[in-house]
């Protein structure tokens, strides 16, 4: 098999394994074995830290791994970790309380550790294992994969809670998870390195000095961080439409089916109009629905909240995907590493904050205010990055 197929294999299966121990359905299983919705926010906040940490780490020292492929196996493990836990807690309903809570947030901090490096090693690896020519499209190809398997898994697992015991259910999806991060691991394993010659990734002095000079980047950081806090409340979403009563513990699984549809859509309304619209059109495009509608998404009923909520998803995909490209065209290629990490870094721990300050605003404002906030934060993102794109396009022209 080739190494191209194998990372087919391990990018619809380490999605699979993600989808279930992370996002939605995790923070209904959560909620169903005994977490109160605030130690869900800190839970979501302490992984999202040690990701950000993680990844700090690893951007300066990736360079240093000889070992990458190996690594990278290593690194589809820890959630399968995760998973065993999870497994136990639903087996045994004794053990489910506050020693038990305590354990899930410990293991979880190690297991996120493994999370962070893998964000890192999942773009040093094709480097060894595949013509770079070939990326673009093996990326764009797992993405669709990847979507399709996961909306069919979520419809299935939409079907199987609605109909069978919650908990019972979640033991097989647990296991299917599990098994999938093991093969994702082997596979990864078993390919055979390629001859060519491997530039060393790690973001050096030079490129983060040359990044913080340019105006653009500072210009830019509270947009990464306004961004990071509308992700976040939009992550945690199943967790405050169930505490706002609008929908039930027993139809939120629908909401990871409406994101798994949105996702695919998303893309593929990006993919069909970036050629005809530019990529800040269709940012500017997006943020404006966004804003509009995210609000008004718990102004009715569940079916009302379902609808709205997917167009507010799939705008909120296509965001996801313009931003990246929009940076190639704003930041210089030499800064680009150094860029995206500074990018990340606080993308990723404006969202851990944001977690944290739901409980505070809906307390303050209450729900809808918290939708609102969220909306004025990703119009900050979206128009500061127009504006800026916009700058750079007519700099290019004068010149």
């Amino acid at each position: 098999m080739s190494n191209i197929n194998k990372h087919y294999i391990i990018q619809v299966l380490y999605s699979v394994g993600f989808m279930f121990c992370s996002g939605s359905i995790l923070q209904t299983f959560l909620l169903q074995i005994g977490f109160a919705e605030q130690q869900v926010y800190l839970f979501n906040a302490l992984i999202q830290v040690v990701q950000v940490l993680t990844i700090a780490v690893m951007t300066f020292m990736s360079g240093k791994i000889k070992q990458i492929k190996k690594v990278s196996s290593i690194s589809y493990l820890p959630l399968s970790i995760m998973a065993v836990i999870f497994i136990i807690g639903a087996i045994n309903p004794y053990i489910r309380g506050n020693f038990y809570i305590t354990v899930v947030f410990i293991i979880a901090a190690f297991v996120n550790v493994g999370v962070g490096m893998h964000s890192i090693m999942a773009y040093i690896l094709p480097y060894l294992t595949i013509e770079m020519s070939e990326y673009g499209k093996m990326t764009s190809m797992g993405i669709v994969l990847s979507g399709c398997i996961s909306f069919a898994l979520s419809l299935l697992h939409a079907c199987i809670v609605s109909k069978f015991d919650y908990i019972a259910s979640m033991i097989w999806f647990f296991i299917l998870a599990g098994i999938c991060f093991v093969i994702s691991s082997i596979t990864c394993f078993s390919m055979k390195e390629i001859e060519q010659s491997y530039e060393n990734k790690t973001v050096k002095r030079e490129e983060i000095i040359a990044a913080l000079r340019n105006s653009d980047t500072y210009i830019l950081l509270f947009s990464n961080f306004a961004r990071g806090i509308a992700t976040g409340i939009i992550n945690m979403i199943t967790v405050i439409a169930i505490s706002a009563a609008l929908i039930k513990e027993n139809t939120s699984s629908l909401v990871n089916v409406i994101m798994q549809v949105a996702m695919v859509a998303g893309n593929l309304i990006y993919m069909f109009s970036y050629k005809k619209f530019s990529s800040k059109k269709l940012l500017i495009l997006a943020t404006v629905g966004y804003c509009v509608l995210f609000p008004l998404s718990f102004y009715g009923n569940s079916l009302w909240f379902f609808c709205i909520f997917g167009c507010v998803y799939l705008f909120k995909m296509i965001i996801d995907t313009a931003i990246p490209v929009i940076i190639t065209e704003i930041i210089p290629q030499e800064q680009i590493g150094a860029y995206t990490s500074i990018r990340m870094l606080i993308f990723i721990g404006a969202q851990a904050v944001s977690t944290l300050l739901i409980t505070p605003i809906i307390s303050l404002i209450g729900y809808s205010g918290l939708l609102i906030v969220a909306s004025v934060m990703m119009f900050i993102c979206g128009f500061t990055y127009w504006v800026i794109a916009k700058k750079n396009k007519k700099v290019l022209s004068n010149n």
